[in-house]
């Protein structure tokens, strides 16, 4: 075990921010990364290049300082424990400690940043602070992590990144997949407005939350984000319904900040939804609900509702201009068997959150044999 205070192989520096009302200090040369930088969706992300840079001026008069390429720089402000290594060299604000390794015959900075995912939430226990949490340089390099010979480091960042490439692709899939429907010359186009009894949209204003009660819906709770689930007093439930009553078989249609997200009804609890979703009824004579449901996640769909929507500081798809959107519609029968091939081929692409969850445990069966939590944990069971 060696401390990332360990001089001899290891240089911790603090970032910092020049101040922000020179001007001359901003938009040179210099990447300068911040929190922006480290989106939260990445396990370890590489930093090739930055959203904001300093000047030379900036870096000289401020506490900034120039990280060489392949170190290790952790958040340890306010939010603790996003992990990057950067490929060229860079400076970075006061929220980051940087770990530049002195001696490249003990260690590889892709092992180092990896064995310290597993110490995030020690990183969280030990931040203090008021407004922002944060951990100081001192207690940062108390931190200690297990250092085998590089020839081990080594085969351990192969072994992981080996995973980490299935789970990105495994990621790309379930990113960019979208139902595609080949349409024939001969299907008749019509708008939604023309092939449902109704199109309309939620509360148009925020009702009164409760810990239990009927469910109330927005767009998170049809993207799959890990948002806390909503519910609302029957009686406001009640009195919404009058003008917005989803039913089982009506399809749901996310409008407002994430748009062209369709989802099917097919379940048989009540519900009430926010305005950020539609909600679209289908003829059933003439449109099959599944159908409708792939049709609007499909490229064709979401390039029409991009091309409708309204951009400010949220976008915005309007009711009038759902109603236009513009859908292909064969017989029924075939409507059908469009919606059995595009359900099969979903099948397989919801493999692939399976496959992730799968690697992700391989990743972490590997970090825990390194810190020897399996040897623990057999000692403990024997």
């Amino acid at each position: 075990m060696v401390s990332l205070g360990e001089g001899n192989i290891f240089r911790v520096e603090s970032g910092g921010t020049p101040k922000t009302d020179i001007e001359e200090y901003w938009g040179g040369l210099i990447p300068w990364a911040t929190l922006v930088d480290l989106p939260s969706s990445d396990f370890i992300t590489e930093i090739t290049t930055t959203k904001r840079s300093i000047s030379e001026k900036g870096l000289r008069e401020s506490s900034a300082k120039i990280i060489p390429e392949n170190s290790v720089i952790v958040s340890t402000r306010a939010t603790i424990g996003r992990i990057a290594i950067n490929r060229k060299p860079i400076a970075t604000n006061q929220g980051f400690k940087n770990i530049i390794i002195e001696d490249a015959t003990k260690a590889v900075p892709e092992y180092v940043a990896l064995v310290l995912t597993k110490l995030v939430p020690t990183m969280k226990a030990w931040a203090t602070g008021g407004t922002f949490a944060e951990i100081s340089k001192s207690k940062f390099c108390e931190l200690k992590i297990p250092l085998p010979p590089l020839d081990v480091q080594i085969e351990i960042v192969a072994e992981i990144e080996a995973y980490q490439k299935v789970i990105n692709g495994a990621r790309a899939v379930l990113d960019n997949y979208r139902p595609h429907i080949p349409i024939h010359p001969d299907w008749p186009i019509y708008e939604l407005s023309e092939v449902t009894t109704k199109i309309t949209d939620g509360a148009h204003f925020t009702p009164t939350y409760l810990n239990s009660g009927v469910p109330f819906l927005r767009v998170t709770d049809i993207t799959g984000s890990n948002a806390s689930k909503k519910f609302i007093p029957e009686e406001e439930h009640n009195e919404l319904i009058k003008r917005c009553r989803p039913e089982k078989g009506d399809v749901l249609y996310s409008k407002n900040g994430t748009i062209g997200i369709a989802k099917l009804i097919n379940w048989d609890w009540e519900f009430s939804i926010f305005v950020s979703l539609a909600l679209i009824k289908p003829k059933k004579d003439l449109l099959d609900s599944h159908y409708l449901e792939c049709f609007l996640n499909s490229d064709t769909a979401y390039a029409q509702a991009t091309a409708r929507s309204k951009s400010g500081t949220v976008t915005n798809l309007h009711l009038v201009d759902i109603k236009t959107i513009t859908i292909p519609l064969p017989s029924l029968l075939i409507q059908q068997s469009i919606v059995a091939e595009i359900e099969a081929e979903q099948a397989l692409v919801a493999a692939n959150r399976e496959l992730i969850t799968r690697f992700e445990k391989k990743i972490q069966t590997t970090l825990a044999r390194v810190w020897g939590e399996e040897q623990k944990q057999e000692n403990t069971s024997d």
